[in-house]
């Protein structure tokens, strides 16, 4: 009998490590083997040269590797368990059969993958077993195995109760008592939260439309029901904007109070070596004994750190392991047992991780964040900058079953060709949104705060309504994404909501505050609020605006840029291998594990930047040649947003506006090397196809 259940067991391990290899090939051909892709590629070419030069790496990937052959070793060999612990209980004479173990298993690894499709719908491990949950009889195959092996798991479960009750007995004490002190150990409940200096709070939402916010007037509540809610209550800035539509140069820009050519960030992953990060909000706060976080649930191109004035960060593992991990750990197995886990610091790679989005759970990122900030000294203020991803492509598909929950969105005038998957993606971060909030009341973190909900960039999908008309063709163009067009209305335009709460209570009327403001105007305002002084500030304030009742500056010039271009990301549907072929070649290795643009193509990619400001309704850029615009020649473009339509003018512009804004970018950006000389010199408007718009 015993060399039955070691055939058995064998047999099990055999399968486990099948369908460790079935996986991985289902990876190799989705990234591409010898170049085929350019992405695994690059991602080969780094892994080589991370294994060679630094152990570190290698320990890291070998760890993942073991966690993936032990995560499915496990669901073989306890399938395996069950169903002989099961027969001895309920059925004797069918212990030792291998055929019917076998068959057993096979309901265990089938039941195993439909959890994978069922908790993780944008995974692709074993994708066509989709076909079998969708048929007509699907319900009765699903209720079938679930019934065989959860009947199986429970009558094994009962069979240890049954004769070892006092092992079962310790082992629950046991278990409940250390749930009991997780949940109760450093609970971060402010002290005597009216005492003393605010708690400053910043929720972002990554790539979040205001016009998808009711509280901008343009759609009906219930997208975000939560983020409504919240900005309801407070007062709602009409008009920000970020100088760069990328997550690390807009709260960059945030931080420091600048914009990006002051700062020194003009890129995501821009080289540390170019810009400081000891002179911004997070360090002055700190002075003045606030505690520092930051939580993002992406770092793969928001790089920050401790080193930005942060004391505790929860982020993903920055660096290179992310991107080869992170971008491939994507198998059933792992999966289930990521589900089964609390999110843990060690595996915020593959756990958490928007980046890694195939096993993101959405439930993962919150509950780090929330151990994180009960964890807090509950006597100091905190300064809490906190920013959810979902939004951001790849948005979020449907799950087996159609959702039209959100098909109301499509009927309001103007809506009807809103994306569903960027609609889900927004409501499902605002579910993420309203935990957080829920928790930091809990603390008493808003009972004396200052809060801030804010998105850090917009999104275009070249919607109907968003579309303009180019002057020299008559026909209509759009773009998508962000950062990819430096006077784009919907990418700079962001949600931003600031509130003064004492006692719990929100001091100022709820109301919406119109004129020109920008993120660099955050520091400024918080840095009044809290009477702190020392900060050198590019933004202004906004305590006039507030304690008067009044409006921001309508006058007022702000400037704009944008970031790297892929014409693989600018599209409807992003193709990553276009992506990858466009801008692998940036970036290269630190001696940290991090990735950054190459230092010696920043003159190249800074000659590249389009440059711009707006003043009311009117904006101008300077539009060069691009890599990825082959054919074109370079002009200044002037948008009038009033009138919808996009031009090529010559300098000076004949529109006295934009004359000025050509003179206020020449002189702003003065110290980019190349930009008076080739753009502030007198020449007719030349005509050329667009490059920043995509006409359609």
């Amino acid at each position: 009998m015993k060399n039955v259940a070691f055939r058995q067991y064998l047999a099990a391990s055999l399968v486990g490590l099948a369908l460790v290899a079935v996986q991985v090939h289902q990876l190799v051909l989705r990234f591409g083997t010898e170049g085929a892709n350019p992405r695994a590629d690059l991602m080969q070419h780094q892994m080589a040269m991370e294994l060679m030069d630094r152990p570190g790496f290698l320990v890291a990937t070998l760890l993942f590797a073991m966690f993936a052959l032990a995560s499915h070793l496990a669901l073989t060999t306890m399938a395996v368990w069950i169903y002989r612990r099961a027969c001895a209980q309920a059925f004797p004479l069918r212990r030792d059969s291998f055929r019917y173990c076998m068959v057993f298993l096979a309901a265990a690894v089938l039941l195993a993958m439909f959890a994978n499709r069922w908790l993780f719908p944008l995974s692709a491990s074993f994708i066509d077993v989709e076909l079998l949950m969708i048929q007509p009889l699907s319900p009765l195959l699903t209720w079938g195995v679930s019934l065989l092996v959860g009947g199986a798991f429970v009558v094994s479960i009962y069979s240890i109760f049954r004769r070892r009750r006092r092992i079962a007995f310790v082992a629950i004490v046991a278990t409940g008592a250390l749930a009991l002190t997780a949940w109760s150990r450093g609970d971060g409940i402010r002290e005597d939260p009216q005492k003393g200096l605010p708690d400053v709070i910043v929720l972002g939402v990554d790539s979040l439309r205001p016009d998808y916010i009711a509280a901008y007037g343009q759609v009906p509540a219930g997208i975000a029901p939560k983020i409504d809610q919240v900005l309801s209550e407070a007062l709602v800035m009409e008009d920000v904007r970020t100088p760069l539509a990328r997550t690390f140069v807009s709260y960059s820009s945030l931080l420091t109070g600048q914009n990006p050519i002051n700062h020194g960030a003009r890129f995501n992953l821009y080289p540390r070596s170019e810009f400081k990060r000891d002179d911004n909000l997070a360090w002055q706060l700190k002075k003045h004994g606030y505690t520092t976080m930051l939580a993002m649930d992406e770092s793969r191109f928001a790089n920050f750190d401790g080193s930005f004035g942060f004391d505790k960060t929860i982020v993903p593992k920055v660096g290179a392991i992310d991107f080869v991990v992170g971008g491939s750990f994507d198998l059933f197995a792992t999966n289930l047992v990521l589900a089964a886990i609390p999110p843990t610091d060690a595996l915020s790679t593959i756990q958490g991780n928007r980046a890694a989005y195939r096993s993101y759970r959405t439930d993962d990122h919150p509950e780090r964040m929330i151990a994180g900030l009960r964890q807090t000294p509950s006597s100091a203020p905190l300064f809490l900058v906190s920013h959810l991803c979902l939004p951001h492509w790849p948005y979020l598909p449907g799950g087996l079953k159609k959702d039209s929950s959100l098909a109301w969105v499509n009927k309001v005038p103007g809506y009807a060709d809103s994306p569903i998957q960027y609609l889900r993606a927004v409501a499902e971060a605002d579910a993420q949104f309203a935990t957080v909030i829920e928790e930091l009341k809990r603390l008493n973190r808003l009972d004396n705060a200052i809060l801030i909900v804010m998105s850090d960039h917009g999104e275009d999908f070249a919607l109907e309504r968003d579309q303009l008309e180019v002057a020299e063709t008559g026909r209509m163009a759009g773009s998508y994404g962000h950062g990819s067009f430096a006077l784009s209305d919907v990418q700079n335009h962001v949600v931003m909501g600031i509130q003064r709460y004492r006692g719990g209570r929100p001091q100022w009327s709820h109301r919406r505050v119109k004129g020109a403001g920008s993120v660099i105007d955050v520091a400024p305002t918080v840095a009044d609020l809290i009477e702190m002084n020392g900060g050198q500030y590019e933004g202004i304030s906004w305590m006039s605006a507030i304690n008067e009742t009044g409006d921001l500056p309508s006058r007022r010039i702000r400037y704009f840029e944008n970031g790297l271009r892929s014409a693989g990301v600018e599209r409807a549907h992003i193709d990553e291998r276009a992506v990858a072929d466009e801008m692998s070649y940036l970036y290269r290795v630190t001696t940290d594990g991090r990735f950054e643009i190459r230092p010696e193509l920043l003159p190249q990619k800074l000659r590249e930047k389009q440059r711009g400001a707006m003043l009311g309704s009117i904006g101008v850029m300077t539009d060069p040649v691009s890599n990825n615009a082959p054919g074109a020649s370079g002009c200044w473009r002037m948008v009038d947003y009033a009138r919808g339509t996009i031009s090529c003018v010559g300098f000076p512009a004949p529109d006295p506006v934009a004359a000025e804004l050509q003179r206020a970018v020449c002189s702003y950006y003065s110290r980019d090397a190349g930009v008076e000389a080739e753009w502030c010199t007198s020449h007719p408007a030349p005509a050329q196809p667009l490059t920043a718009y995509r006409t359609r």
